[in-house]
């Protein structure tokens, strides 16, 4: 069902994560489940910041995926793509660098109505400008232009200074009732555990981290065989273990990703596990020691399913 209306021409479709055009009903573009779980949580969002923690969390690694920022900018890309296709504005999809993204010009829409409208941007503009294989940086973004949740304030009644007696006794007498908030003995015995445990953190995490940076070991990757057209790369320690390999491949041949259209031509990095409940794989484009490989982590548990 289509649930949002971007630019006034794409729509959304939650039920099949595609995008539909309002014009002409024929025309969709499938997105995809990651990038169409990444859209669905910045329509929701009403036009707040979502950051890229956020998005990686809730259309990867809910679902037991471990992948990295680049991942999370091919979904941005093709979000950017298939509203280009159906002629909105590719621009509605706003990057904030080193933050998240968020997207304006969105209504909500129902079989019944067409509810509520989020306020436009400065950033979207009349004219369809051509989108390349890069994120869209937003300029500026000052602290005006960015949502703001507030909490409201309970228990206080706001009484200007040249205000009468008559008006501050009828606010007593009105018998509004206040709530009151009292720090008892435990919620400050809380407090200073609370204040204790990040002090100890503080000092003991930048030592364990930079000890865990020093002693990481090399991972390296040998191919399988020595074709030319070899594709299949596997751990040195494991490069003779046949049943361990055998079952890798089986496993991904049986269920391979459904977000990535262009799988036959990735390379297959396949990642030595301690348990035979997980497989883990790395597919790129590009060997994986190029300084730009495009890689897309993948992980198979036997009791789940992508």
């Amino acid at each position: 069902m289509v649930k949002f209306l971007i630019g006034g021409i794409a729509g959304f479709d939650t039920d099949t994560f595609a995008l539909v055009s309002c014009r002409d009903s024929t025309q969709s573009v499938p997105l995809g489940a990651a990038a169409g779980r990444c859209l669905q949580v910045l329509l929701e969002a009403d036009g707040a910041i979502v950051t890229k923690k956020s998005l990686l969390a809730q259309g990867w690694e809910q679902y037991g995926a471990v992948v990295s920022d680049n991942n999370l900018s091919q979904s941005i890309v093709r979000i950017r793509k298939a509203l280009q296709q159906l002629g909105a504005d590719p621009a509605a999809l706003v990057t904030l660098p080193r933050i998240g993204y968020r997207i304006v010009g969105v209504e909500r829409v129902s079989p019944h109505t067409m509810g509520r409208a989020i306020a436009p941007s400065d950033d979207v503009t009349e004219s369809h400008r051509p989108t390349e294989d890069r994120e869209i940086a937003q300029k500026s973004t000052s602290s005006d232009e960015i949502p703001i949740v507030e909490s409201p304030v309970v228990g206080i009644d706001r009484v200007s200074p040249s205000a009468p007696a008559e008006a501050i006794a009828t606010a007593a007498a009105s018998g509004t009732p206040r709530r009151r908030v009292r720090l008892d003995k435990a919620t400050i015995a809380w407090l200073a555990i609370a204040f204790l445990s990040t002090a100890a953190a503080l000092r003991v995490v930048p030592a364990i981290h930079g000890d865990l940076r020093s002693h990481a070991p090399a991972v390296q990757w040998v191919a399988l065989d020595s074709a030319p057209d070899n594709r299949v790369f596997v751990p040195p320690s494991l490069k003779n273990d046949k049943a361990f390999i055998d079952d890798r491949l089986s496993r991904l041949s049986r269920t391979p990703p459904t977000s990535i259209d262009d799988m036959p031509e990735r390379l297959v990095y396949l990642n030595g596990s301690q348990s035979n409940e997980v497989a883990s794989y790395f597919l790129c484009l590009e060997p994986i020691s190029h300084p730009a490989p495009d890689c897309v982590s993948y992980l198979l548990i036997n009791h789940l399913t992508p």
